[in-house]
């Protein structure tokens, strides 16, 4: 069964089509590239796939519960935040409780008072009842591969730095489908490897 079904999409942008009734499957454990000049659609398709962008017609069909991860060609402008908190966004809503406790535990470093204890301590019981530690365990692993400072603030690093930000946000989610939009764009070797 494919991973994503595009039945029949077309879309335009107020011009000519960009896609007419385009039927594509993604497979598992397929490698798919997709080459063609600029203009030619590559990036509108990643982010048909993603989910990001919906077609004038036909239908994009994902096969239920699938994980589809998407690292977009550019850097978007508006990220804030530490590296680790950027990371953890890539899991959707296990992040918040997952931030909360990284903020805490930094905090504490430099306020020692009862409040803050109490606090870490629900977010702690919080953390166990659901399962958490390990979602943390997966980003910060996923920041030490790719060679992260957890703390660093995203707006001080360099082109490479955020695009391996932002993969490390697209790999945590462990997704079937990874799209990868001129992924090496701003890299060193090393990361590239």
């Amino acid at each position: 069964m494919a991973l994503i079904s595009l039945q029949e999409i077309s879309l335009k942008f107020g011009g000519p089509l960009i896609f007419d009734r385009l039927n594509l499957q993604l497979e598992p454990g397929e490698r798919v590239a997709l080459l063609g000049r600029n203009g030619a659609g590559k990036t509108t398709l990643m982010k048909v796939i993603a989910g990001e962008l919906s077609p004038d017609d036909g239908s994009v069909v994902p096969q239920k519960g699938i994980q589809v991860a998407h690292l977009p060609q550019e850097v978007p402008g508006k990220i804030e935040g530490n590296v680790y908190d950027i990371v953890l966004s890539g899991l959707g809503e296990q992040a918040n409780l997952l931030s909360r406790y990284h903020q805490l535990t930094h905090r504490l470093h430099t306020e020692h008072t009862k409040e803050l204890l109490r606090q870490l301590d629900s977010v702690q019981a919080e953390l166990d009842r659901t399962a958490s530690w390990d979602v943390n365990n997966q980003v910060e692993y996923v920041i030490s591969r790719m060679k992260l400072d957890a703390d660093s603030d995203f707006k001080t690093l360099s082109g490479g730095q955020k695009r391996r930000v932002l993969l490390a946000r697209a790999l945590v989610l462990k997704p079937e489908v990874l799209l990868l939009d001129e992924p090496t764009n701003h890299l060193d070797i090393d990361s590239i490897n």
